[in-house]
């Protein structure tokens, strides 16, 4: 605040600073100029090395920005009136074309400075592109500010002054420093890794400094000076600011590891000895209870051989002599040393390391520990070992399962040693295969026959999963308690791998390791077994290359060898997981295929949809050692639902239809069964007429009369006929299926729900309001743009919305209800209706009724056709009703054809009734005249 005062005080005072003669001026600047150069050069040098220590975006970008500044700064300086010229003609514009891009660059690097993301760690290529960058931009700015001058603003005009664009230019930099100030302020709570308030000082001093630079008139004026003496007490802020991560952090960090040092010397059992290369002692360090040969002080300045029994000397100096050869630690050496008189020699063990100082004679820190207790406990353990070491594994548990002692076999299967699972449950090797259950059954036979043998996965140490065979036996004291158990176990990896690979050598080809054909009979015989079950088809596809012999002749059997390999991998990405692909030998390759149908006619054209795919892909080109390849297959297929054909016969009848498809041509495929051949092709055949009678208008609707319970007409159901130029009439039980699992249904029904809206709109300029309902498919509703196709059909016809009625199956609404229920609804905002067709013929959920805007229900014309003389149907038929009554729904019975049924069905209180009493499916100028008919049964 001082220094805000400071500054401001020769304007709020209204002082005239005066004006330095140019002779003055120019030493003066050049001075702070040079001051602020050499300071920016030693932010640059001290942060590089803590950069290059601790890499962060703070650290490169500050560095090179820096070094940046440094550079621009200088030739701002060779730049100005007075000095040598600087490439070309020095001039007041070209030295503030240099000081501005600087101080934008202070500004820019320091507000990124102030920013968390800055303290993300980087690594030296970062760094050195970021440098590059930086040379590259001090390089391009002197090219430019020396040779194009003339194409930058003009900042200073002599005897006017600075002009609005340096003006314009230093408030651009006081605002981003500004907006680096919010961030200092906005980020003053966390833990930042510079000294905030010398660097919130910088960045508060630039402003002012920057501020001066717009207020001079000459450059020799005051306020130049002033601006120049303020942006040199900028950046000794900043040389504070970033100092600090420097050279105050690690301090104090250092300070903080020597107390940790202490603390750690504190709690060292051994004893350490500071001695140089001679073994001549300089510093002693030891706790109270330390075994010392004599007190500390008597081994300052002297020797080991001059203090300490030969050899006691010779293992300090064997052990010192190693460290200095290695530049690093030495062995451990063990020597026997009698403390006190009368008293047994006590063992000690030395290790030597180097200590790392400028010392003219190196060094060592020497470890001295007392292993007494260690060497009286190896004795007794060498006598266990002779019993302990064997070719299995062994672990020891305590009666809680605590593991006290394992044997090196142990360490060698699992990777563990002893002192990292003794104290541990035998449950730190599980491998998380078997559940609980298994665990548990273990246990129960332990505890009822005090031994359980078996097979175990385990896991090392390093994660491997392995198998082993255990023996656990549990050992009891005299009164029956359990007090320990004692586990051996082999690592049977090997033996596994051996069954594996001789599984793999028995079912599998080598070369391409697809199934071999004794697999896939066992594959056919489970598939046959499965179809039986379900009805389901699966197809045999029998895959034979064609002129395979060529590529084998003309390059050689490691080129065929190839290709088989390539078509395997890319035969088995187009086939589903529950498909497989086998290699019985030679070129071909046989492919089993779930079909998941049970109508054999679909079930033929899914094997040719797939069989086509397998044909694309191996017509693909080959790259055979460097070589292009192309070659075709043909494909025999045979279908097969049971177990009705051997396997041999099912193969068979595979091969022949692939040799026929051979004598049509080659690259296709054909079916083992004529029939199943020609309804194939009759099925294509339909296909294809199905998209002509689209184009070329063959199809029309027809419209079934509803009536109410007075025999009035209510409105109609639109029904779709195709009438074929040759076949005749075609049945919509043929079409229809065709047309949905094809796609054609999406257009088709387009076009019904376009015809039916021009009907609406027929009706409505006739002044009769009649309800038309359409049927809608489940690819149509699935249609992402269903909704809007809907709307666009209502707005370009004109109808009322209310006048028209979308039916709907309960097997649509099976998948996806969300998305289902967020279409309806936006249709029916705008008042299309919805029935819901066939109720009660599926899952009938009331979940349905309850979150659809479903209107009208329509009775399954299977219930209305019996309910006069099956109760059952009749109960199902009144509940519906009463069901609907009470939800305010709509009923319509289908398939009413009697008079007694009609009559039933409205009594029930049944709304709207459908059937061939009233009338069958007709073109709407004989419906007319049913109208009339209908209106007269009525009078």
């Amino acid at each position: 605040m001082a220094l805000i005062l400071i500054t401001f005080l020769p304007l709020l005072l209204n002082i005239d600073l005066p004006e330095l003669s140019h002779q003055a001026y120019l030493p003066l600047h050049t001075v702070l100029e040079i001051l602020a150069i050499v300071i920016a050069a030693m932010i640059f040098a001290i942060i590089r090395e803590q950069a290059l220590v601790n890499m962060t975006l703070r650290g490169v970008v500050l560095a090179c920005s820096f070094f940046t500044i440094f550079w621009l700064d200088l030739a701002h300086l060779l730049s100005y009136q007075g000095m040598p010229d600087y490439f070309t003609v020095n001039d007041q514009q070209k030295a503030i074309n240099f000081w501005l891009a600087a101080r934008l660059i202070a500004a820019f690097a320091l507000c990124f400075a102030v920013l968390p993301v800055a303290d993300k760690s980087t690594g030296l290529t970062t760094y050195y592109k970021i440098l590059l960058a930086a040379i590259a931009t001090v390089i391009s700015l002197n090219y430019w500010f020396v040779n194009h001058p003339n194409t930058l603003p003009v900042f200073y005009i002599d005897g006017v002054g600075l002009t609005k664009a340096k003006i314009i230019a230093e408030y651009v930099v006081i605002f981003i420093n500004l907006i680096t100030v919010f961030f200092i302020l906005h980020y003053r709570g966390h833990q930042r890794p510079f000294h905030t308030p010398a660097l919130f000082a910088a960045v508060v001093t630039m402003i002012l400094s920057e501020f001066y630079f717009t207020l001079y008139g000459k450059f020799s004026d005051s306020f130049n000076i002033l601006g120049h003496a303020l942006k040199l007490l900028s950046y000794l802020f900043l040389y504070r600011a970033l100092v600090f991560e420097t050279l105050a952090a690690p301090f104090a960090q250092m300070l903080q590891s020597k107390a940790e040092l202490s603390a750690t010397l504190a709690a060292v059992p051994d004893i350490l000895f500071d001695v140089d290369l001679e073994g001549r002692f300089h510093r002693v360090h030891s706790r109270p209870d330390s075994k010392l040969y004599l007190s500390p002080d008597l081994f300052i300045g002297k020797t080991a051989t001059e203090v300490l029994p030969d050899n006691v000397a010779k293992a300090m100096q064997k052990a010192i002599n190693e460290a200095y050869s290695h530049q690093g630690c030495s062995d451990a050496h063990q020597y026997a040393l009698t403390i006190e008189q009368d008293a047994d020699p006590s063992w000690f063990q030395v290790i030597a390391a180097v200590k790392t100082d400028n010392n003219v004679i190196p060094h060592f820190i020497l470890a001295v520990r007392d292993i007494t207790a260690q060497k009286n406990m190896q004795a007794t353990e060498q006598l266990n070992a002779l019993a302990f070491h064997t070719r299995e594994a062994i672990m020891i548990t305590d009666a809680e399962r605590r593991i006290i002692r394992v044997n090196p076999t142990f360490t060698e299967i699992t990777g563990y040693n002893e002192a990292e699972v003794i104290g541990q449950k035998p449950s730190v090797l599980s491998s998380g295969l078997h559940d609980p259950s298994f665990y548990q059954h273990m246990m129960q036979m332990l505890e009822q026959y005090d031994v359980w043998s078996g097979e175990i996965y385990n896991r090392r140490k390093n994660g491997q999963v392995y198998p082993e065979h255990v023996v656990i036996n549990a050992l009891k004291n005299n009164e029956g308690l359990v007090t320990h158990y004692i586990a051996s176990f082999n690592d049977i990896s090997k033996a596994k791998a051996d069954q594996q690979r001789i599984h793999r050598l028995a079912f599998y080809d080598p070369l391409t390791h697809l199934p071999n054909r004794r697999l896939l009979l066992e594959k056919i015989k489970e598939a046959q077994l499965e179809c039986q079950r379900s009805g389901d088809f699966a197809a045999l596809l029998f895959i034979d290359l064609d002129h395979f012999k060529r590529l084998n002749d003309s390059f050689g059997h490691s080129f065929g060898d190839d290709l088989l390999r390539q078509l395997a991998e890319r035969l088995q990405l187009s086939i589903r997981a529950t498909d497989t692909l086998a290699r019985p030998g030679g070129d071909e390759f046989i492919l089993l295929a779930r079909l998941q149908t049970a109508d054999p006619v679909t079930a033929a054209a899914d094997a040719e949809i797939l069989g086509n795919k397998l044909l694309a892909e191996i017509r693909l080109p080959f790259v055979l050692k460097g070589h292009h390849y192309q070659i075709t297959a043909s494909i025999g297929v045979a279908l097969f639902n049971n177990n009705s054909k051997g396997i041999d016969e099912l193969m068979s009848s595979a091969d022949l239809a692939m040799y026929h498809s051979k004598e049509h041509g080659r690259d296709q495929l054909y079916f083992f069964e004529q029939q199943m051949q020609q309804q194939l092709r009759q099925r294509q055949k339909l296909e294809h007429e199905l998209k002509l009678a689209l184009t070329e208008q063959q199809f029309s609707l027809y419209y079934q009369p509803k009536v109410n319970s007075v025999r009035q007409l209510a409105g109609y159901e639109a029904l779709i006929r195709w009438h074929h130029p040759e076949q005749g009439m075609v049945s919509p039980d043929l079409f229809i299926p065709l047309a949905e699992s094809s796609g054609l249904i999406i257009d088709i029904g387009t076009w019904v729900l376009k015809t039916a809206c021009l009907q609406i709109k027929y009706f409505m300029d006739q002044g009769s309001r009649l309800v038309i309902a359409v049927n809608v498919s489940q690819r149509q509703l699935v249609q992402k743009d269903f909704v809007d196709t809907v709307k666009q059909i209502i707005k370009d016809t004109g109808i009322q919305a209310n006048l028209l009625e979308l039916e709907i199956t309960e097997s649509m609404l099976h998948d996806d209800l969300v998305a289902t229920r967020k279409k309806l609804l936006a249709l029916s905002d705008i008042g299309v209706t919805f029935s819901l067709d066939d109720f009660g013929t599926g899952y009938s959920s009331l979940s349905y009724l309850k979150n659809l805007p479903i209107h009208v229900l329509k009775i399954d014309q299977s219930f209305v056709k019996e309910f006069l003389i099956e109760k059952t149907d009749r109960a199902i038929v009144l509940t519906i009703i009463a069901m609907a009554e009470t939800l305010g729904l709509t009923v319509v019975a289908e398939g009413v054809e009697q008079q007694q049924q009609f009559e039933a069905l409205a009594e029930m209180g049944c709304a709207l009734f459908q059937g061939y009493l009233f009338g069958k499916p007709a073109p709407l100028p004989e419906l007319m005249s049913e109208k009339i008919n209908l209106i007269d049964a009525k009078q």
